[in-house]
């Protein structure tokens, strides 16, 4: 089955290669080095909904973490304890412990090389997929200096483009576009298409859905919610209104149908609705 692949990459207090950036000075401090693995907690947050491998280079957290434990003696581990804690409960994966690329390869970033990194190994299982069934990504946190799509070349293989994620809007938007499967919306005949009012069947009052399907799908695509609750929650601008998503089910299509709530709706998570009505 077709899966999506995102490799996690840190700076380091000695960078591998010209790309890599530096645990600058700023860094240095313990509070902002604890700021630094914060943000990446958000990250993951961000996406604790998405099916995704995750992968990590435990070298690569060896360098990262290198100037911190330095000061260690003087600060409390907490920094420490919780990128360990993160890495592990998300379940990401040392792609050192069964590595794909090529010690004779010779790999290449804008004609210089560069070997036994987290580049060459995305590359390389990325040129492994003849089929090109799955999707790959960096998760470049603070990494590398490269602000575009990093280019991987070899004598052996052709360009392969990595996509090259660096902040919350880059990460959210690329799951939006390549998550597997893709999200379907699904008309539900109880709360309609394209309704404006609160019908009441029973004791029961049923929320519209203000929008066409075809706008109901779009809002869905970038729909946020929680690993805690099988729904989803976006903020429909042109109604003011949130409208919830909800899943039918594991099918193969993924299919939510939905309906509009206000805005204060206590339906919606605290958390979320903070998100959306910023």
């Amino acid at each position: 089955m077709a899966k999506v692949n995102l490799f996690l990459l840190l700076p380091e207090t000695y960078p591998v290669n010209k790309w890599m950036r530096a645990v600058e000075t700023e860094f240095d401090e313990v509070n902002l080095y604890e700021k630094l693995i914060q943000d990446l907690k958000t990250r993951f947050e961000d996406i604790s909904i998405e099916n995704y491998e995750g992968f990590y280079d435990n070298l690569n957290i060896k360098n990262f973490l290198c100037c911190y434990e330095i000061l260690e003696d003087c600060y409390p581990s907490a920094p420490k304890k919780l990128l360990q804690s993160l890495i592990k409960n998300n379940a990401f994966i040392n792609w050192r412990d069964d590595p794909i690329q090529s010690d004779i390869t010779e790999y290449q970033i804008f004609s210089q090389r560069i070997s036994g990194n987290t580049f060459c190994e995305i590359a390389q299982r990325k040129s492994n997929d003849t089929e090109n069934e799955d999707k790959y990504s960096l998760l470049n946190h603070y990494a590398s200096s490269i602000q575009k799509t990093i280019t991987v070349t070899t004598k052996n293989i052709s360009e392969i483009k990595i996509d090259n994620l660096k902040d919350e809007t880059e990460l959210l938007t690329w799951f939006a576009e390549n998550r597997l499967p893709q999200r379907n919306f699904n008309i539900n005949p109880k709360h309609g298409e394209n309704r404006q009012k609160i019908t009441n069947v029973g004791s029961e009052n049923i929320s519209p859905l203000r929008c066409s399907c075809e706008e109901a799908q779009i809002l869905l695509h970038t729909a946020i919610g929680n690993h805690k609750k099988k729904e989803l929650f976006n903020l429909d601008t042109d109604h003011d209104e949130i409208i919830v998503f909800k899943f039918e089910g594991d099918t193969p299509q993924n299919m939510y149908h939905g309906y509009h709530v206000p805005k204060d709706s206590v339906e919606v998570p605290r958390d979320i609705r903070k998100k959306l009505n910023q």
